[in-house]
């Protein structure tokens, strides 16, 4: 009986030792795998399999947007029918893509965006205009203001004023529903997102960060992003990865690494990530099979949705580290047209351009000019306008504006800007035309808090606040 004994130990111990080699050799085989090699492996991958994208959340969009700003080698051809393929469908249903999901908008804005195309002229329809009704984006919960966030600042595109919208959307509306579905427990601690209930969920928190991630000069935006950053240190795994619903998986890494990445922060060197060593980007990999694609869960085999969100969430990363534009900033991309990315751009000498703020038509002394497709107005009558004050230093050429705890310093003939001491590039510099300072109406009007449209058949600049 002893000697059963010893032998049964003896066995354990192999094969626990046995088992030991075999997660080291497999954490060694992932680590061996570059992100780099990663992505463009899956790259080549998703061309193979998604050989025809088309409207869809997989085969569609997301396949499109990874190909497109991981720069894959992928021959025009294939975004050039992608697009007439979405021209086809979206004549077909005459412009309405679905009466309840609104990120059906959302998600061809972006693929669209990122190959280049005009979205204000799909089929002869104006993809924006679906997402200025407030009311149908919000049809969908938290992730509709999350999406329609994410598109519309792809391009840093102007929302169209409708006709016969109960409610027109403006970013501030959106930011402040995201802002509202922030968790509070019973104990009145808050911090984090989800679809419902009040425990956090990493997937909703991501997202929830990408879409604020242009937004952290306004106080409550930063906080709440700290407290979810707080939350999502927490939430994370030994092995660097995330659960969502009980489940570990691919997709849900995903989403948190894009969300540190479009905030600027390295999810491979903030110790807030890592754990025992072990990074999102670890984890990330652990997913991957040889020769491209992800698994959704371990040992599940490739799965096609996975891969396309790991794609663009690799896609992310080597964009964040390399210092080029992140994922969802695609001022990178040339549109085919300019008509609708700044404010002011359309027919830019045909009538003079109008300036309403908050209802009321304001005049001039100098008319607002264009300037490389930005529409530049009297600075001091806008801010008058707002309720703002402002200050003029001549020797260093610097004017400052306040309204309340917002502040906004620009200098003559510079691009760089700052707006509650955060460095902004500017499109187009300040400057000075007959005596009059002239500045970017979209930037200083947001810089104060209001949302800034523009009306193409009146020709006019409509600011609110």
């Amino acid at each position: 009986m002893e000697m059963r004994k010893k032998q049964f130990n003896r066995w354990t111990i192999l094969f626990l030792s046995l088992m030991l080699v075999l997660s080291s050799f497999c954490t060694v085989f992932a680590a061996a795998v570059s992100a780099d090699n990663a992505m463009e492996q899956t790259a080549d991958y998703v061309a193979q399999i998604v050989a025809k994208p088309e409207l869809g959340s997989i085969g569609g969009e997301w396949a499109v947007l990874g190909l497109a700003r991981s720069n894959s080698a992928v021959p025009e051809q294939y975004y050039n029918d992608y697009y007439k393929g979405i021209v086809e469908t979206v004549t077909a249903c005459k412009g309405e893509l679905s009466e309840n999901k609104y990120t059906e908008y959302s998600r061809v804005i972006l693929a669209l965006t990122a190959i280049g195309k005009d979205v204000t002229d799909v089929g002869g329809y104006n993809l924006l205009e679906k997402l200025a009704d407030y009311n149908k984006v919000l049809k969908q919960g938290i992730n509709g203001p999350i999406f329609a966030l994410i598109a519309l600042d792809t391009h840093n595109y102007v929302i169209p004023q409708v006709k016969d919208v109960e409610v027109q959307t403006t970013r501030q509306l959106l930011i402040d529903y995201v802002l509202s579905k922030e968790i509070t427990d019973s104990k009145g601690v808050t911090g984090g997102f989800s679809l419902s209930g009040n425990v956090p969920d990493p997937d909703v928190t991501g997202m929830a960060l990408q879409a604020l991630a242009k937004y952290q000069d306004q106080p409550k935006v930063k906080q709440a992003t700290d407290r979810a950053l707080t939350v999502l240190s927490v939430m994370q795994n030994s092995n660097g990865g995330y659960s969502s619903w009980g489940t570990e998986n691919a997709e849900s890494v995903v989403q948190v690494l894009v969300a540190l990445c479009e905030l600027g922060i390295r999810p491979d060197t903030d110790s807030r990530f890592i754990k025992n060593g072990n990074t999102l980007l670890n984890s990330l990999l652990s997913f991957y099979q040889t020769g491209g694609g992800f698994e959704h869960v371990y040992k599940s085999g490739i799965n096609q949705m996975a891969t396309e969100q790991c794609l663009y969430g690799l896609t992310a990363y080597n964009r964040c580290i390399s210092g080029a534009k992140s994922l969802y900033d695609m001022t990178d991309v040339t549109l085919d047209t300019q008509t609708s990315p700044s404010v002011g751009t359309e027919s830019p000498a045909n009538n003079e351009i109008k300036i309403k703020v908050n209802d009321q038509y304001i005049t001039f002394n100098q008319a607002p000019i264009l300037e490389s497709g930005t529409t530049l107005v009297p600075m001091r009558a806008i801010f008058e306008s707002l309720g703002a004050s402002m200050k003029w230093d001549q020797s260093a050429q610097k004017v400052t504006g306040t309204l309340g705890e917002a502040k906004v310093e620009l200098v003559i003939g510079q691009k760089e800007a700052s707006v509650n001491g955060k460095n902004i590039t500017l499109e187009v510099a300040a400057r000075l035309e007959n005596g009059t300072t002239l500045v970017p109406v979209r930037f200083v009007s947001e810089s104060l808090g209001a949302s800034v449209a523009w009306d193409n058949a009146a020709r006019t600049v409509i600011i609110n606040r």
